[in-house]
């Protein structure tokens, strides 16, 4: 993936020190953006954070008025350049300011791997070089639609029972704000290419046991992104509303 269309940005010193950190874990699949909370965020200056962006992440503090200030401007920005804005506060405290981003995940030192698994996944999963790929109206349906977004991402050898990889994938879970509404699911999978042919299948079992447990008709769409690496392992994340 030569063009890198997902930006993770951090708003203000905190965050600024917190993607610095992780940066490196992301740095294939994502460019980067510090703001500092002096900075004189413009219209213009938004323009060219946003150019060529399909989807934006921001790390905040939703304490601090100041950064809160700027993250909205950023996301009203992103809604009239059709971006898909995901916020990651991390303040632990419940932000009850609307900043305008479409869904916003409490990002902490439990979620955090997961959160940077799920953010490599879905850029690779939009990538046209991918298997087969998701379109990024599949994840702005997702994303954009009412209610809250689950995501869940678990590593797993491929002899794994598929019933007991949906329970995990139902059960160890990161959630927005809000309700679920069992209408949209993504299940996003990487496997090496050691796997063998029957992957596809056992990904379908996955999905048809994820809809029976869920007793619903949710409508799951998924991706499969092939690796060359020698192990029989697969990495899967899993969204749903």
């Amino acid at each position: 993936m030569e063009e890198k269309y997902t930006k993770v940005i951090a708003v203000g010193e905190e965050a600024i020190n917190y993607l610095e950190d992780i940066k490196q874990d992301l740095e294939k699949n994502a460019s980067f953006e510090n703001i500092k909370v002096t900075k004189d965020v413009d219209k213009e200056f938004v323009r060219g954070l946003l150019d060529g962006i399909e989807v934006l992440y921001m790390l905040y503090d939703s304490s601090d008025k100041d950064i809160c200030n700027i993250t909205k401007a950023i996301s009203f920005m992103a809604k009239e350049r059709k971006v898909l804005c995901v916020g990651l506060d991390i303040c632990l405290k419940e932000n009850k300011e609307d900043l305008g981003v479409d869904k916003e995940f409490k990002l902490n030192k439990y979620n955090l791997n997961a959160t940077i698994d799920m953010i490599n996944i879905i850029s690779e999963a939009m990538d046209e070089d991918t298997l087969i790929y998701v379109d990024l109206s599949d994840l702005k349906e997702l994303f954009q639609g009412e209610g809250a977004v689950a995501y869940s991402v678990e590593e797993i050898e491929l002899n794994q029972n598929p019933a007991e990889l949906a329970k995990m994938l139902e059960e160890d879970f990161y959630k927005s704000e809000g309700e679920l509404t069992l209408k949209k699911g993504l299940l996003l999978a990487e496997c090496s290419q050691a796997a063998g042919d029957n992957t596809l299948i056992y990904l379908h079992q996955v999905i048809n046991t994820l809809q029976d447990l869920n007793e619903s008709n949710i409508d799951v769409v998924f991706s499969y992104n092939e690796k060359q690496q020698d192990k029989k392992t697969m990495k899967i994340a899993y969204l749903r509303n």
